[in-house]
């Protein structure tokens, strides 16, 4: 099957989510500038600006959203809403029993080399799982997360919309009555500890995570 796809970004996220699709078998990819950017073309991957989507949309691209921020995402995706956006999962991420299946009813998301999914986990759409990150058993996860690379996240944990999870943060277990959860808009500093609820827009940092003073 001839699969081509068009990442929005030209990061250096956009060239690792690249690396995925090359590792998933895509027979193309380019990458899409904004307006706003102008990005010398290195000859690895070919670069297009985001006036031609209508080409890319009649040669029968799906598209992936390679940027790193929550918000910026999202805004992406509310521009170009009607475009194919699949999963990208790097074959060197492992799942357990039927998660697979879960995460085949979600769209837009993320998952690269080294990434863990235990089982019974509730996804939303276009998150990141960024390398070696751990997700464990029952856990429910919002849209449009971002899950920076070694994250550790304990079972029956619920991250809501837009939450951003640093380098190496580790986030300790919930219970089944009562998962521990970040809630939406919040960021957890890289290395930091979660040990109880994370009240929405806020940052906490830390050993244990505490909110920064705002």
């Amino acid at each position: 099957m001839n699969k081509k796809l068009a990442i929005f970004g030209t990061s250096g996220f956009a060239y690792e989510v690249a690396d995925i699709a090359f590792a998933s078998e895509y027979s193309e990819v380019v990458l899409i500038a904004d307006k706003h950017t102008n990005v010398p073309n290195p000859q690895r991957i070919r670069i297009i600006q985001e006036s031609e989507i209508q080409n890319l949309i009649d040669d029968d691209f799906y598209f992936a959203i390679g940027i790193g921020e929550p918000n910026v995402r999202e805004r992406v995706y509310n521009n170009y809403k009607a475009l194919k956006y699949p999963n990208l999962i790097h074959p060197r991420a492992s799942f357990g029993h039927e998660q697979l299946t879960l995460i085949d009813q979600c769209k837009g998301n993320i998952i690269t080399s080294g990434v863990v999914f235990t089982n019974n986990i509730i996804m939303g759409d276009f998150g990141i799982y960024n390398l070696n990150t751990t997700i464990g058993h029952d856990c429910i996860i919002g849209h449009f997360v971002s899950i920076m690379p070694s994250v550790n996240i304990s079972g029956n944990v619920q991250l809501c919309d837009k939450v951003y999870l640093g380098v190496g943060a580790v986030v300790l277990q919930g219970s089944h009555d009562k998962k521990l959860t970040i809630n939406s808009n919040s960021t957890v500093g890289a290395a930091s500890l979660v040990t109880k609820d994370v009240k929405e827009n806020v940052t906490v940092i830390g050993t244990p995570a505490k909110e920064l003073n705002r």
